[in-house]
């Protein structure tokens, strides 16, 4: 994360002037901005790697519907490669992926 690597470059740079003893109350406060921005960009990750994906489809006769999308999708592309290919009627009961051939009914 380079995120991260800014923060580490950042506190580096705070160690190294807090060796001249210049202006201590100002690093020191520099410092304590810098572990609180640490502290919440691990929060912001963490989240992101828990938190589902916005657009769950919904299964209508066996094929995936989105709510973003218009028509009925391959269950079966989804969820491996995460292509929607929208699947073709063959009749009443049956549809067809083009892209992998499965029959959906």
């Amino acid at each position: 994360m380079t995120i991260f690597k800014s923060i580490d470059q950042a506190k580096s740079l705070v160690k190294q002037l807090s060796k001249n003893k210049s202006d201590e109350l100002i690093l020191r406060s520099i410092s304590k901005e810098l572990e609180s921005i640490t502290v919440f960009a691990r929060q912001l990750t963490d989240e992101t790697v828990l938190s589902p994906s916005p657009s769950k489809p919904e299964i209508k006769s066996g094929c995936y519907i989105f709510a973003n999308a218009k028509g009925f999708f391959c269950p079966n592309c989804y969820d491996n490669t995460g292509n929607k290919v929208a699947t073709k009627r063959l009749n009443s009961k049956l549809r067809v992926c083009p892209e992998c051939r499965a029959s959906i009914k």
